[in-house]
């Protein structure tokens, strides 16, 4: 009778939390993980039989499961308890800093990329005279706080990208790479410890080493008035723990003492004279507070009137970098191949652009699958 009664609880249970989660409404976008959910499956008879049902059903249970925040929160503690250094997502390091555990290197999609900008950039370079172009790839913290780190966590060898793009494109492009010019200020606020992308602090400082390795001269930090718009910013890297001893980051903004008017158009019906997005202080995704997000396309003009237009081609670590070259190009166009799937060689010639810069951190580079959208059509080259 007592084998009866636990396995009838145990049914109970298991199938009753699974009919809750069924039956509660879904939600389509996590605020606090900032990224959208699974949805429930499509019933598909090749998707059935394929796998993809049975996998993509696992995701949806997860995502949408009931208290999932709480959950997190109590395995975190959970694996706190038995001295793990990570829960699977992100790493535990001193003095409160989480590092994502997830990065890796994709060799056959960084060959891929790597191919697919060389010949981008070569093809620009036999079409726009005098074309600048350069290529910055940013480590992540994993890189340069390292000493952070637990002992022996396994990270990826970011060193050997950036030496091995630096190689593919010598002669095509400038390839910056700043890792030395970021260890030697890492007592600085670099990055955030509950985020994966670095601070406003750190893209000044690594846009300063850049703009001399270009040959621009850097403005100086006096030239900015630094405003902090947040000191409750719990990150990306957080929301994969939810672990409440952690404490939050603060949030600065860099702006142009002497304020250099711009126009930014984030979309035919959304044009601003700030690069900033003032709705998203306070909100739990502050970063997009720079440039509002990862917008597939922006065009930037200010009254920088050198007649030089850049393309930034980008992942969302620009977005805090951007800002800083308003007083060095009369036009910013601003491009992220996740999200615009275009003719991006016409694209530049439309804007009849004088420099070009990609900008993304190490890890993301190897791994984005829409690089490749850079390639120029055959009839192009």
């Amino acid at each position: 009778m007592n084998k009866k009664v636990v396995t009838i609880g145990f049914l109970i249970l298991l199938f009753g939390v699974s009919i809750i989660n069924i039956l509660t409404p879904q939600n389509s976008f996590s605020e606090y993980e900032n990224r959208y959910l699974q949805q429930f499956p499509k019933l598909d008879a090749d998707d059935i039989f394929s796998g993809k049902f049975s996998e993509n059903f696992a995701a949806y249970s997860a995502d949408q499961f009931i208290g999932r925040n709480g959950w997190i929160s109590l395995k975190t503690l959970a694996e706190l308890a038995i001295l793990k250094k990570d829960n699977g997502r992100v790493y535990f390091g001193k003095g409160g800093t989480l590092f994502d555990a997830t990065e890796e290197i994709d060799g056959k999609q960084l060959e891929k990329n790597l191919n697919s900008l060389a010949e981008y950039i070569e093809t620009m370079n036999s079409q726009i005279p005098n074309l600048d172009s350069s290529v910055l790839l940013v480590p992540t913290s994993s890189e340069i706080l390292s000493d952070f780190l637990p002992p022996y966590a396994p990270v990826p060898d970011q060193q050997a990208v950036i030496k091995k793009v630096s190689d593919r494109l010598n002669g095509t492009a400038k390839v910056y790479n700043p890792t030395e010019l970021l260890k030697s200020h890492k007592g600085d606020y670099l990055y955030y410890r509950t985020d994966h992308h670095w601070t406003t602090d750190g893209a000044y400082t690594v846009y300063s080493g850049w703009a001399k390795e270009i040959g621009l001269e850097p403005l100086p930090k006096d030239s900015f008035v630094i405003s902090q718009i947040s000191s409750s910013f719990y990150g990306t890297l957080h929301s994969k723990a939810n672990l409440f001893t952690i404490k939050p980051d603060t949030v600065n903004a860099y702006n142009f003492k002497d304020n250099v008017i711009v126009e930014a158009k984030f979309g035919e019906k959304d044009v601003r004279n700030s690069l900033y997005f003032d709705e998203y202080i306070g909100k739990k995704d502050v970063y997009s507070y720079f440039l509002g997000g990862n917008k597939p396309l922006v065009e930037i003009t200010t009254t920088t009137n050198n007649g030089k237009t850049i393309m930034v081609i980008k992942d969302s670590f620009a977005n805090c970098f951007v800002p800083f070259l308003c007083k060095h190009y009369e036009k910013i166009v601003v491009v992220d191949p996740r999200h615009l799937n275009t003719d991006y060689l016409e694209l530049a010639r439309q804007n009849n652009i004088t420099d070009l810069l990609v900008l993304y951190n190490v890890p993301n580079f190897t791994v984005d699958r829409n690089i490749p959208r850079l390639a120029p059509k055959k009839s192009e080259k």
